[in-house]
């Protein structure tokens, strides 16, 4: 039944808005402009909490996407509107006949700064602490320093296939520092917006660290047509893998974290034995469905979006840490980490 609108769209559409009113006959094909209406109207879970009618921004927009001529001047408006949500999570993208992206259009672009510079890190850090496990860890997202010099290691990114198997990855330096009976570690995401913690793989990597279960960060979507309707999905975080490493967990954050890696944080907070170091998360968590649009363009739907298990709302406003660090590019120019440098004195404290 859904897809009877699509031979008489202005007439049903009109009968989804807050207020119809007469609108033109389409110049071009809008039916991808139905589609990514209704979907986002059906699914977007923050309409409600950013104070957002998306009914009354059809009634803008759906006039100016029956005036386009073009296919082109189409998505250009589905962009404009899109760029309201203040979303920097939605993208549109373009395939080629292979079905491979070949063009991205982001139509909101949160600004942020990173408190992190890979080289200073790698040649003023790691190299000099017993760097190890690249070979094998790095392919999955993970290097670490030798424990018993640094109990450092970082979490790059997980994506696609590499999500159930890279917790394994982080096994043989969890080994290491129960065996040296390493009474805290410095676990860096600063640098990972793309961990996947929604699968099984995310929840194994966390529970890691975990002594006993701990309750999870909120999925919320939408539940009915109202925007306030909401299902609620709470997951808890198990002891997971052959070891758990129990002492305390220093956190290294920033603004280049966001999505996933703010999931994971949102998880992480509730255990408490992890410490929140470095700057606050960008604020993007959205979880996204596809819709065709136009030709060979498609469009991100927002369907999920992450709360704290307070129901702090992430989205917009980010995490903040438990100790705020500044790192500047000057720091980096100097050939300096602050955050990293804080989180090192502060292992001492645990000692």
């Amino acid at each position: 039944m859904k897809r009877i609108y699509f031979a008489f769209p202005a007439l049903v559409f009109l009968g989804c808005l807050h207020s119809p009113q007469a609108i033109e006959e389409p110049g071009t094909d809008i039916e991808g402009f139905i589609m990514f209406f209704e979907d986002y109207e059906e699914l977007c879970p923050y309409f409600a909490h950013k104070d957002l009618n998306w009914k009354e921004m059809g009634e803008v927009y759906y006039p100016l996407a029956a005036r386009c001529e073009t296919q082109d001047e189409l998505l250009e408006v589905i962009t404009e509107m899109l760029t309201e949500l203040q979303d920097s999570a939605i993208y549109l993208y373009k395939t080629d006949e292979y079905g491979e992206i070949e063009e991205t259009v982001y139509p909101y672009i949160r600004d942020y700064e990173t408190n992190y510079d890979m080289s200073v890190l790698v040649e003023q850090y790691l190299e000099l602490n017993g760097w190890a496990g690249w070979n094998e860890g790095y392919s999955h997202g993970f290097g670490w320093c030798d424990p018993a010099i640094l109990p450092y290691a970082f979490l790059d990114s997980i994506v696609g296939y590499d999500f159930l198997s890279a917790p394994n990855s982080l096994d043989p330096f969890i080994a290491e520092c129960i065996e040296l009976d390493v009474t805290a570690i410095i676990l860096d995401i600063r640098m990972n917006p793309h961990t996947t913690v929604l699968s099984g793989g995310g929840h194994q990597l966390m529970g890691r660290f975990a002594a006993k279960s701990y309750p999870g960060a909120i999925y919320r979507s939408r539940s009915g047509p109202e925007y306030n309707q909401y299902t609620d999905i709470r997951p808890a975080v198990y002891p997971a893998g052959p070891l758990q490493y129990t002492g305390t967990v220093i956190l290294l954050l920033g603004e280049n974290c966001n999505r996933d890696s703010e999931s994971m944080t949102a998880n992480f907070i509730n255990f408490p034995n992890v410490v929140l170091v470095g700057d606050t998360t960008r604020g993007s968590v959205s979880r996204m469905s596809d819709v065709t649009i136009a030709d060979d363009w498609h469009c991100k739907v927002v369907c999920t979006t992450t709360l704290t298990y307070d129901k702090f709302w992430i989205e917009g406003a980010g995490i903040p840490p438990d100790i705020y660090v500044e790192a500047t590019e000057a720091d980096f120019a100097a050939g300096v980490d602050p955050v990293l440098d804080y989180a090192i004195e502060m292992l001492e404290e645990y000692k």
